[in-house]
């Protein structure tokens, strides 16, 4: 908070009022003065204090008309009041008693939660009773932000004495003021229980208790969350009866995903025939079952018209024939053409099988990595494609694959041999065997190249009932396999083939070469990850691998048992990884970029900039391509700083649940995600995987402009 109020106090006009003094004696307080759009000061509900007493004080705040201060949760833009305070010893000051909110809606869909007119907000201070100063000196440092047309954020330090006397007074006008505002706290009612639910693409609040028997009786319901991300804050809240009580159906916001793992505390505000109301709740997870009819939310706000099943699967399979081209893909693929020209002279019926036992291992693997992702979803863990080269483990093993299979280009060993009979030899193996490898080793690659297509299809899908999700990943798949397979199927197409010859020896070893370079790129992933101690040992373990393979070439016995005692060295390096902590490092901020947060998005748009939010990770080879080709190209530079357009990125590349939830909020199962927020506010624009430069800087504008 302290960055935040240095940025705070960097933007404010020179001269703002400092501390504000008071005289000793009875207790006394003064409005800040200058030209602040909120007038400011401490009350007591105490003139003299006596020790051993607990009492209140109150930030008292009159707001011109039109301008509002935000509650603790301050909506989808805003800050809430914070205090930083300097006290004697022997003195506290409790927590911020927070008075009920009211809805402060700027467009159809931005709403915040605060305060107009006038404010105080009470806070609990206990004296010890050992103390023995003749007064009570409070220095508060605040800082909030004030909103109308425009939004202000203001710093101020306030100062409070109060005497100390051997029995307190109590200050009239203060105590009113104070206790004023604690009567409008919302308090919790025993009678009544709630419980909250994910169905159909709405959460479900389900409230039990005499007030709620009856819901056509209640009228401006209102749920007011304390945490940010449960709900769609501008959604429409639903009312319906239930079985017995009164069920509230909302919009889930970017927190919530399939399901609500913990209790929700917050704040419900309604109105009947007694008269207003407002108590606090806390929602236990509830089991669902309502039987209301589903919708699906958030649609409008990232873009995305729906689409029935039918154009689901067109997608998907749209999005494998592309991975055909990425380059993750692409050298796996080629081993297995050399195959099929070694084959397609001789034996087009091995060919044909071979197409076949490709497309299985590819549908296996992808339905089989989409049912690990459904299984993850209904436990509640925020996950999306490509999770799994989030763990260091897996990028690790990966690079040894590709390292091994480089080193068996090269020719470093064969298939025959024993000691290589599994990862690089089943891929280049012949026959069947080495067929379906090279599909199953074809989706592992394939993780970080999520492309067009790919991504909205997948991410639809994840928000779908679990046999839609694995229909989607068979549909993927079988456009990832669909080349190979009508290739292998075709006999007229094989005749195209050229001719074996001394051609494929040279071919065979290049490629070791893109492997090697995939190597490379996943030891940057693990040093991201894992620091350099992650990076050292995967440099052990390959280091291990390879003088197993030089060992065992030798062929006598000593130097196989050699060979194994290495390779038992290299597992043993695999483990350490898998052991170690993750590290905190991210991928290095270029001059004009910040990290993101939801609130760094909301602070920026109260102040009316527009925002571009680059999700992303190492391990993903399109973002890192969009980065080196579009991001950071000097026209798109110059737009940045033309424009006035802040750049956040989300670092993705470790697990991060907030992350995760900001991509499935925006109905994508992957990365690059690129949000582009205008300067009016309001949801963001979600923008192309693949970026272009004219498009991009069309874009910017668009966003500064609006």
């Amino acid at each position: 908070m302290r960055v935040l109020r240095g940025l705070i106090s960097l933007i404010l006009l020179a001269g703002l009022p400092g501390l504000v003094m008071s005289a000793p004696g009875r207790a006394q307080s003064g409005w800040s003065s200058g030209q602040e759009i909120i007038e400011a000061q401490l009350v007591s509900d105490r003139a003299v204090v006596a020790p051993g007493e607990a009492f209140h004080i109150g930030l008292h705040q009159i707001m011109p008309e039109g301008w509002h201060t935000y509650w603790r949760n301050p909506g989808d833009n805003g800050l809430p009041v914070e205090i930083d305070w300097t006290l004697p010893a022997g003195v506290e000051i409790g927590e911020i008693v927070w008075p009920t909110p009211i809805e402060l809606p700027l467009t159809d869909v931005i709403m915040d939660y605060g305060y107009k007119g006038e404010l105080v907000l009470p806070m609990p201070v206990t004296v010890d009773p050992s103390y023995a100063g003749t007064a009570i000196e409070l220095r508060a440092d605040a800082t909030w932000l004030v909103c109308d047309d425009i939004c202000v954020p203001e710093e101020r330090t306030l100062s409070l004495t109060l005497p100390v006397g051997a029995t307190s007074e109590r200050d009239e006008a203060g105590y009113w003021y104070i206790q004023g505002a604690l009567d409008s706290e919302p308090q919790a009612d025993p009678a009544i229980s709630a419980r909250l639910a994910v169905e159909g693409g709405q959460v479900i609040l389900e409230l039990d208790g005499p007030a709620f028997t009856d819901a056509a009786a209640i009228r401006a319901l209102r749920f007011f969350p304390y945490e940010t991300g449960v709900i769609r804050n501008a959604g429409e809240q639903v009312l319906s009866a239930g079985d017995g009580s009164t069920l509230v159906a909302m919009e889930p916001g970017y927190a919530v995903q399939s399901a609500i793992r913990e209790a929700q505390d917050g704040v419900v505000t309604w109105r009947d025939a007694d008269g207003e109301h407002a108590v606090v709740i806390s929602a236990e997870p509830g089991p669902g079952g309502y039987g209301l009819a589903p919708r699906r939310a958030g649609t409008e706000a990232t873009g995305s018209a729906p689409v029935g099943l039918f154009g689901l699967v067109l997608l998907a399979f749209g999005g494998g024939l592309i991975l055909n081209l990425m380059p993750c893909v692409f050298p796996v693929l080629s081993i297995k053409v050399l195959k099929f020209v070694q084959a397609a002279h001789a034996d087009t019926g091995a060919v044909r099988r071979q197409g076949g036992f490709f497309l299985a291992g590819v549908l296996l693997s992808f339905v089989g990595l989409a049912a690990v992702l459904v299984v993850l979803r209904e436990v509640g863990l925020p996950v999306g494609w490509g999770f799994q080269l989030q763990m260091p483990i897996v990028v690790a093993v990966l690079a040894l694959l590709l390292f091994a299979i480089g080193l068996n280009l090269l020719g470093a060993f064969e298939v025959g041999t024993r000691l290589m009979g599994l990862g690089a030899g089943l891929a280049d193996r012949p026959g069947w065997k080495g067929a379906f490898f090279t599909g199953v080793l074809a989706v592992v690659v394939a993780a970080p190249c999520v492309g067009p297509l790919a991504a909205g299809a997948l991410g639809l899908a994840l928000t779908q009932p679990a046999p839609v999700v694995l229909l989607v990943a068979a549909a993927m798949g079988l456009g990832l396999a669909a080349p190979f397979v009508v290739f292998s199927q075709s006999p007229g197409l094989l005749r195209f083939l050229p001719k074996p010859g001394a051609w494929m020896v040279t071919f065979r070893q290049f490629l070791a070469f893109p492997m090697f370079a995939s190597v490379v790129w996943l030891g940057w992933v693990l040093a991201i990850q894992s620091g350099p101690t992650g990076l050292l040992l995967l440099g052990a373990a390959m280091l291990a691998l390879a003088f197993a393979v030089w060992a065992h070439g030798l062929g006598h016995r000593i130097w196989s048992v050699t060979a194994v005692f290495a390779l038992l060295l290299g597992v043993t390096s695999l483990v350490a990884i898998a052991r170690l902590p993750a590290s905190t490092s991210t991928q290095t901020l270029s001059a004009r970029q910040e990290a993101w947060s939801h609130e760094r998005v909301a602070e920026l748009q109260a102040m009316g900039q527009p925002v571009f939010v680059d999700v992303t990770a190492a391990w993903c080879v399109t973002c890192q391509i969009n980065k080196l080709t579009v991001l950071d190209s000097a026209a798109v530079e110059d737009a940045f700083e033309t424009l006035g357009v802040v750049s956040l990125r989300a670092d993705w590349t470790n697990r991060n649940e907030t992350i995760a939830n900001l991509i499935a909020d925006h109905g994508q199962a992957g990365i690059p995600l690129y949000l582009l927020y205008p300067a009016s506010g309001g949801e963001p624009r979600v923008l192309p995987t693949v970026l272009t430069t004219g498009g991009l800087v069309d874009a910017l504008e668009w966003a500064a402009n609006s």
